[in-house]
């Protein structure tokens, strides 16, 4: 404690508060976009199993997008997790899985923050 009030005297008070603020808005810049990179890495694998899965009907394109399904789980908001189980549940409803299709377009744009 002893070698603290020199240092405010030496730096001001304003100067050593001033460092603290920026360290704290750094630090969640980066974490903010650590989150929005790894959603993103997440949902376009998601995306694109989901595609090749539909394209290509075997037994890797499943598990390849189960993988990202889970992936999707570690990362994803309430939403976006609702939407991709009622995408998996939907195989064999065109109506429904043509609505879970666009409530998870919804829900992933929104979890990104990316307007319309």
């Amino acid at each position: 404690m002893n070698w603290f009030l020199p240092l405010l005297a030496a730096f001001g008070l304003g100067s050593v508060v001033t460092a603290f603020v920026q360290s704290g808005l750094t630090n969640r810049s980066k974490r903010l976009d650590r989150v929005f990179a790894e959603k993103q890495t997440a949902y376009i694998g998601l995306l694109e199993a989901y595609h090749r899965a539909a394209v290509e009907s075997s037994d890797e394109t499943s598990k390849l997008f189960a993988y990202w399904q889970m992936r999707c789980e570690l990362v994803a908001s309430e939403a976006v997790r609702d939407a991709v189980r009622r995408i998996v549940e939907t195989n064999d409803d065109p109506k429904g899985r043509l609505q879970a299709d666009s409530d998870l377009k919804v829900a992933m744009r929104a979890d990104l923050g990316i307007t319309k």
